[in-house]
Formats: structure tokens, C-alpha cells, sequence
């Protein structure tokens, strides 16, 4: 996926997902590629911001010159690993639970669900890595809720009774995916820096 079709996959998907849905669901493109071509670039710009952030916050706030780049490079490293189990582990959980909302157990329509409805998190997140203030801008993420709604009965097949309950199951696994890996790698990134609390 170039640049152009990168750009424009994101402006449909925000904007006309109904229409977008149904482009993803007859294309035949491997996950590989959808990781490399799409995911890859928003959770790189956000592990960006996240670098950015606590690299200014270190310097304006810690001094501490051992953790000058050590810590950032840490933080961003820690924030790609956090987005890509929630998207993987995510996926699995609901290709798993698909059946109970009559969906398709489909492995590779579950992830392309998952991860694209995801988009609106991953944008939100690049302006809320450079500062814990701007992470009220990550409210626009509940909009992945309506890409799931959406999306499900053209990757999934999901019935209309069925699409509300499995979106917020989605959102329920979302946010308590993004909680238990944030806390565990927060609590090995407190292990590496002894007697600081992080970001």
C-alpha cells in the first residue's frame, strides 16, 4: 500500500466507513500486509510521540541525565509492543467469541475488523503520547466502537440483533487489553528504572 492508497483507506474509514467495509471485505490482501502497510505506519508514529514526549518530559522535569534518551527509547518501545498484543490478542478473543453473536469464525477477517476499527485509537494516541495533559483527546476514540458496529456484518456476517452487544464487547476487550498491558510493561519499565514511576 503506497502513501495515496495509505491516506485514503484512513479518510474512508473515518469518514465513510460503510462504504470502506465493504472495499475491505472483497480485497484478498495478506495480514502480513495490512500490518506492514497500514497498522505499522500509525503505531510508528505514535511510538514517534511517545518517544517526543517523555524525552521532553525527562528534560524538563526529571534531569536526569542517564535516563536523557534511555527512557524514552524505552517508552516508545514499550507503546509498540502494548498496540501490537492488543491488536493480535484482541483479534484472537474475537474471532474466538464470534460464534455466541452468530458471526464467522473467520481468523483473517477478525483481525482486519479488529485493527482497522482500531484506527480511530491509534490516530488519537499520537497527539496523546506528548503530553498526559492532551489525553483527553482520547475520547474521540470511542468512534472504533462505531467502525466495529459497522464493520462487523461485512467481515462477519454478523446479524443487525447481534452487532450492538458484539460492539461492546469489542470495547470492553479494547480498553481492558490496553489497561493490563500498559500496567505490565509499566511495571518491568519501573523494574529497569529503579525508584521512578514513569509517564
Amino acid at each position: 500500500m503506497n502513501q495515496n492508497a495509505f491516506f485514503e483507506r484512513l479518510k474512508n474509514l473515518l469518514l465513510f466507513p460503510g462504504y470502506e467495509w465493504k472495499v475491505i471485505s472483497l480485497e484478498r490482501r495478506a495480514l502480513g500486509d495490512v500490518f506492514s502497510s497500514y497498522l505499522w505506519r500509525l503505531i510508528l508514529a505514535g511510538g514517534i510521540a511517545q518517544f517526543a514526549g517523555s524525552f521532553f518530559y525527562v528534560r524538563n522535569v526529571l534531569d536526569i541525565d542517564a535516563y536523557r534518551f534511555s527512557f524514552p527509547l524505552v517508552q516508545a518501545l514499550i507503546y509498540v509492543a502494548v498496540q501490537l498484543l492488543v491488536i493480535i490478542v484482541g483479534s484472537l478473543f474475537i474471532r474466538g467469541i464470534a460464534f455466541r453473536f452468530q458471526s464467522e469464525k473467520n481468523l483473517i477477517k477478525a483481525v482486519k475488523l479488529f485493527a482497522f476499527s482500531y484506527t480511530p485509537v491509534l490516530i488519537v494516541f499520537i497527539i496523546a503520547n506528548l503530553h498526559q495533559v492532551l489525553l483527553i483527546v482520547l475520547l474521540p476514540g470511542v468512534y472504533a466502537i462505531y467502525l466495529f458496529w459497522t464493520g462487523c456484518q461485512q467481515m462477519l456476517s454478523t446479524p443487525k440483533t447481534s452487532r450492538l452487544s458484539f460492539s461492546m464487547i469489542y470495547m470492553i476487550v479494547t480498553l481492558g487489553l490496553l489497561f493490563i498491558f500498559t500496567r505490565l510493561f509499566g511495571y518491568l519499565s519501573s523494574l529497569i528504572f529503579t525508584g521512578f514511576n514513569g509517564v
